[in-house]
């Protein structure tokens, strides 16, 4: 994940990855969280490991260490265990694209289904934002054709918002609607034919608000174009 500056200002400590803060690490965590954020994982692995029963940052750390060296198979069990110590809505999504990852498909959508539970209580982000992550997941690791089911569900959020101003999507974290045409093709040209590629789209046609509509125009005069040459 891209880690943001944002508290960066209110406080001396680095920011750290995704929404956990590195002010209240345990001391014995230190040097493994400096060696992750200098990109020296193995070594974060190491010093951390040992404590993964008794802190979750244990477990997180050589969680993200894993995934970032893009040993998946590894990196579940650390999340597992991180969920068993924090329960939240946060850490069943990184158990669902990290199992599809690894090429377990099933297993990866029963932990987005806990993360939906999970979320339900918790609040702790958009249901898609989450779809948009674990449909990335799955084209990452080449399963486009498992993808399609989440990308109509993604499509029918425009229709039903039926809003595609930039600021309106970004408060409900909805990706842009010019983003979602762009990412969307690549999923749908692997599963679908030209014109069956121009309908998906058009389907939305007379859904949308009127910027929306005239974005959706454009994008279907250029398929129209690409199929024709």
């Amino acid at each position: 994940g891209g880690t943001t500056n944002e508290g960066a200002t209110s406080s001396p400590q680095p920011p750290k990855d995704d929404n956990n803060t590195a002010t209240d690490i345990a001391p014995e965590l230190a040097p493994a969280l400096e060696a992750y954020q200098q990109g020296q994982h193995e070594a974060a692995i190491a010093a951390a490991a040992p404590y993964a029963d008794r802190h979750a940052d244990a477990n997180r750390l050589c969680a993200l260490a894993y995934s970032d060296m893009r040993r998946y198979p590894e990196a579940f069990p650390y999340w597992l265990a991180l969920f068993e110590q924090e329960p939240s809505a946060h850490n069943a999504l990184q158990l669902a694209t990290t199992s599809v990852m690894c090429g377990e498909l099933d297993r990866g959508a029963a932990w987005l289904m806990k993360f939906d539970e999970v979320n339900e209580q918790t609040h702790e982000m958009s249901s898609v934002t989450a779809r948009t992550q674990f449909i990335s997941s799955l084209t990452q690791s080449g399963h486009m054709a498992e993808a399609l089911p989440y990308l109509v569900w993604l499509r029918d959020v425009y229709a039903h918002v039926r809003i595609t101003d930039s600021h309106f999507l970004y408060m409900r974290g909805i990706p842009f609607f010019p983003s979602f045409l762009e990412n969307s093709l690549p999923i749908l040209k692997a599963n679908l034919s030209n014109e069956a590629v121009v309908e998906w789209y058009g389907a939305l046609s007379g859904q949308l608000d009127e910027e929306g509509e005239a974005q959706l125009g454009q994008w279907l005069q250029s398929l129209a174009v690409t199929a024709d040459s």
